[in-house]
């Protein structure tokens, strides 16, 4: 006896399994994430696959015996195909689905606003779609507060106010509620740009000017909250192939 479901989803994840199969991570707005065998995908030219990022509304099933989903079928809305063809937007991708993975949220905003940046990634310089969907995925998980005011005493920031970081709460604070030593900062320029970030959508935030200087700047700060925030958890992070001693020069 089997249990069959079908909905939009797309695949953040897929891993080899046995000899022939492949187990894809299916990130789906109803039916959450969950994992699915692809039978054969890995040798039978006629068995259904389901290559990395592939977006579509799949059709499962569930054996009750082994409490397993299949992919029964699909149909294919977009593939991706250019993420690919660059380690840099790849690499940006590969860490979107570690952040829903990790943080298990399944729902609609979720699912669009990770959808969004990864079309945004065919033609838009990564590091500033990887700032948007950082900005706007921490806000959802309640890991940032507004960057007005503290989220923790709650006072609002001077105007040149140098932010730190709280590894308690895991969100970036006043300096008086800064207990890191001030080893992870958020100047006032950065802040306001985060700020303006945080009120745009993604499509609107990844065209604001910013220096690629300041812009990579930004980029490798949320790299450094990430890794405290989810330690260990994140693979494309903990792959070492972004250097977090790289600077631009």
């Amino acid at each position: 006896m089997e249990h069959d479901a079908k909905g939009l989803g797309i695949v953040i994840r897929t891993e080899n399994a046995r000899e022939s199969d492949r187990i894809s991570t299916i990130f789906s707005p109803s039916l959450g994430i969950i994992k699915a065998i692809c039978y054969g995908a890995r040798k039978s030219a006629k068995s259904i696959r389901a290559p990395l990022y592939t977006e579509g509304t799949f059709s499962l099933e569930k054996s009750i015996r082994s409490g397993r989903w299949s992919i029964r079928d699909i149909d294919v809305i977009a593939t991706h195909d250019y993420l690919s063809a660059d380690l840099e937007r790849n690499m940006a991708a590969s860490l979107f689905s570690d952040l829903v993975i990790t943080s298990r949220t399944a729902d609609p905003g979720m699912y669009r606003l990770y959808t969004e940046a990864l079309d945004l990634l065919e033609d838009t310089d990564a590091e500033s779609v990887a700032i948007a969907f950082i900005v706007h995925f921490l806000s959802a998980e309640g890991l940032s507060g507004d960057y007005l005011s503290c989220p923790v005493c709650l006072r609002p920031y001077r105007e040149d106010e140098v932010l730190g970081f709280s590894s308690v709460e895991g969100v970036p604070v006043c300096s008086e509620c800064d207990n890191m030593g001030s080893s992870l900062i958020l100047p006032p320029n950065a802040r306001r740009f985060v700020r303006r970030t945080l009120e745009l959508d993604i499509e609107e935030a990844v065209q604001l000017s910013v220096s690629a200087m300041q812009r990579h700047r930004i980029f490798r700060y949320f790299l450094r909250l990430l890794r405290i925030s989810f330690p260990g958890k994140l693979r494309s992070i903990e792959s070492g192939i972004w250097d977090f001693g790289k600077e631009m020069q």
